[in-house]
């Protein structure tokens, strides 16, 4: 298991030192992000959505018929699969309502509570079993930007898309985040259809319907 004690001293120096701020910043996040979940808040809370672990199903036929041919050619059956996306995000409300948004475009999802989990699935998981990974910043025990460098560093994962998803407004936190190796950068709340735009693109490339032409940072 990957974990920041093997950090430089420098690097763990500046985990510790942000710690403090975490609890206050995710406060000041999750109170910004309550106007939009509130609408939805009865149905996030549903069985639909479980805390640890979001898998859906797909209705026989209707996801494989809505596969351009192209893309079958290109990936084969991969692009008749469901889009496979890891959820890291702390707030509970957070994670449920991005696992019942995803689960009607046909998403399999899988959360894991922060970047230490985030980092231990990954490293169990099969080659290609995640397609995209919607990354919170602040989190406790391993944050985000933490996570991310890992990722890229020590797991080799260089392809994976991983999305910052944050409230934060640090001026500098988006070019930080291009930085470390995310692939795009997202500010809470995350619309429906920014979302569904943004899974549409990230499918059309893993089916290689589209060519990726640089960090759209």
């Amino acid at each position: 298991t990957i974990t920041k004690k093997g950090l430089p001293p420098t690097q763990i120096s500046f985990v510790q030192s942000r710690q403090p701020d975490i609890k206050k910043r995710k406060r000041e996040e999750d109170a910004e992000f309550g106007n939009f979940v509130s609408s939805d808040s009865s149905a996030a809370t549903s069985n639909d959505c479980d805390d640890s672990t979001m898998v859906t199903s797909t209705p026989k036929g209707k996801y494989v018929d809505s596969v351009p041919p192209a893309a079958v050619a290109k990936c084969g059956v991969k692009a008749s699969m469901p889009f496979s996306v890891l959820i890291v995000e702390d707030t509970d409300i957070c994670a449920r309502l991005l696992g019942m948004q995803l689960k009607k475009m046909k998403c399999s999802t899988q959360r894991a509570e922060n970047g230490q989990v985030a980092i231990d699935i990954l490293q169990k998981s099969m080659p290609g079993q995640f397609d995209l990974i919607l990354m919170d910043l602040r989190m406790p025990v391993m944050d985000g930007l933490e996570a991310t460098k890992l990722i890229r560093e020590e797991l080799k994962m260089g392809d994976i898309p991983i999305l910052a998803l944050t409230g934060e407004k640090r001026d500098d936190i988006q070019s930080e985040c291009e930085g470390i190796g995310f692939t795009d950068f997202f500010s809470k709340p995350l619309p429906k259809k920014k979302l569904e735009e943004t899974i549409a693109k990230y499918k059309a490339l893993r089916d290689g319907v589209e060519t990726i032409r640089g960090s759209q940072l």
